[in-house]
């Protein structure tokens, strides 16, 4: 007689959150998230690479594993790097999470509003002034108070953000990201 083999149920891969970013700022803001976010039902990755749309869908064809996975990307870029805007907009099939001038302008969203137009260095100056916490910060590195900054005060930054006019200085649309992580209980 044939003994019956237990079959497995089939595998389903978690959702895939795909950053693209450039900077060492934004690997450091995607490595807090993730921290934050280890309960979520998602795997969150970045590649640091420039911003190529073939480059970009290759990668994103690498990530998968079978015909049904979902990979939801997003491209993460400053946009004070004349024709960023136009390259983005040639990745079609991800989602922009692009500030202007730059991803401090994000981080600045936490403490302030910002309406008027800055300029990347006059962005990083005014973060920097903002807020004993912020007063040693340095591109690429977050300090534990910091990142408490930004996670307690993530849906505040998102309000701010979301009321800027997308693509003109200032804006950041680094909200969707947070927004679709705080979709998941």
């Amino acid at each position: 007689m044939k003994k019956e083999r237990n079959t497995r149920p089939s595998r389903k891969m978690k959702q895939i959150y795909l950053v693209f970013c450039e900077g060492e700022s934004e690997e450091a803001y995607i490595d807090f998230l993730k921290q934050n976010e280890r309960h979520l039902p998602i795997k969150l990755i970045y590649h640091k690479t420039k911003l190529d749309a073939d480059k970009i869908k290759r990668q994103i064809q690498a990530e998968k594993i079978g015909d049904g996975d979902k990979i939801t990307s997003f491209l993460m870029y400053d946009l004070d790097v004349t024709g960023t805007t136009e390259k983005i907009k040639t990745c079609k099939g991800s989602t922009s999470i692009a500030s202007n001038p730059s991803v401090e302008l994000w981080f600045l969203l936490h403490i302030k509003e910002q309406k008027a137009t800055i300029s990347t260095d006059n962005c990083g100056e005014k973060l920097k002034k903002s807020s004993p916490d912020w007063g040693n910060y340095r591109k690429g590195a977050l300090s534990e108070k910091q990142k408490q900054h930004l996670w307690d005060n993530r849906r505040l930054a998102s309000d701010r953000a979301k009321q800027l006019p997308e693509w003109e200085n200032p804006s950041s649309s680094v909200y969707r990201l947070i927004d679709m992580l705080e979709k998941f209980p």
